[in-house]
């Protein structure tokens, strides 16, 4: 079964990559500073966490490799790759997308749809795999049976707030997992984020399967607020990003607090890409790590021996 999510709105796709899917690349233009927000990460607030970002060159707004990405910022690119390690492929017999270690080192969170095809049944979670790579080793961990999901909701935009999952690992992946903040999440309109996709198939124009992987890293701004559940960003992807983790710096800390849903790639608006943001037209589309999807990530988090 290939599953191809429903089209919620026109111009909008959601990014779960089928085992047949073949894509070139394509580049990111730079974005403006946020107003009123410092760089998401500044080098004296987040000095422990090494992971500073100089803004003098235009590609630090673009879909940077692990190794660009730490060449841009001066920094070792082993710290790099540690730091993100947590970010892996997704691997379900409908396809392929991104997922990320959350809270556990044998919890992960991903978009629902990786899972699902609008509300048929679910693909059994215990079918599918979770990859990482440690250094240039690529490790792999079947997922348990055990899955939350949103409730599943086939209209726009509630099947958008639904489209979240938090699944268990059979055993604990080697990796530093991403925090979660536990207070209530305000999304703040310009705010400055940083995009991290553990599967982007275009990253360095190469079609892998069951190969080596392209994770890339991206800054953007947030955008288009709605009711804190569903936001806009400035950052653009393709295929196989679905469900990766968009960060924030909160009280020094980088905390994981939405998942990719999907975007909009509106081709009379930017026949050619690497367009600027245009809500609705050429943006991607978070879900806030809020309510239930929040609840059931505590508490699966709570609830794991592998902290």
């Amino acid at each position: 079964m290939t599953r191809n999510y429903a089209i919620v709105l026109p111009s909008f796709f959601v990014l779960l990559v089928s085992g047949s899917n073949e894509v070139g690349s394509q580049n990111m233009p730079p974005f403006g500073p946020g107003r009123g927000a410092a760089p998401i990460f500044n080098r004296d607030r987040v000095a422990e966490d090494h992971l500073a970002v100089k803004a003098a060159s235009t590609d630090t707004g673009r879909r940077l490799t692990e190794g660009v990405y730490a060449k841009a910022n001066g920094l070792p690119p082993g710290e790099v790759e540690k730091r993100f390690a947590a970010s892996g492929v997704l691997r379900c017999p409908g396809g392929d997308s991104s997922a990320q270690v959350t809270g556990a080192r044998d919890v992960i969170t991903t978009a629902a749809h990786a899972f699902r095809d609008l509300c048929k049944p679910h693909t059994s979670p215990d079918k599918c795999i979770f990859e990482y790579y440690l250094g240039a080793e690529r490790r792999t961990i079947p997922l348990s049976a055990t899955l939350w999901m949103g409730t599943c909701v086939e209209s726009a935009p509630k099947a958008i707030v639904s489209d979240w999952a938090v699944a268990k690992l059979e055993s604990a992946a080697e990796v530093t997992p991403y925090e979660i903040n536990e207070r209530t999440e305000i999304v703040v309109e310009l705010e400055r984020v940083l995009a991290v996709v553990g599967y982007d198939i275009e990253a360095t124009g190469k079609r892998d399967r069951y190969g080596p992987f392209n994770k890339t890293i991206q800054e953007c701004q947030i955008r288009d607020v709605r009711d804190w559940s569903i936001f806009e960003t400035s950052c653009e992807f393709t295929v196989g990003a679905s469900g990766s983790a968009l960060f924030r710096l909160l009280d020094g800390r980088m905390t994981l607090f939405g998942v990719l849903n999907g975007d909009y790639h509106d081709k009379e608006y930017c026949p050619r890409g690497s367009c600027e943001f245009k809500s609705r037209h050429w943006s991607s589309v978070y879900v806030t790590v809020k309510g239930e999807f929040k609840d059931r990530l505590l508490a699966a988090v709570s609830q794991s021996a592998a902290k």
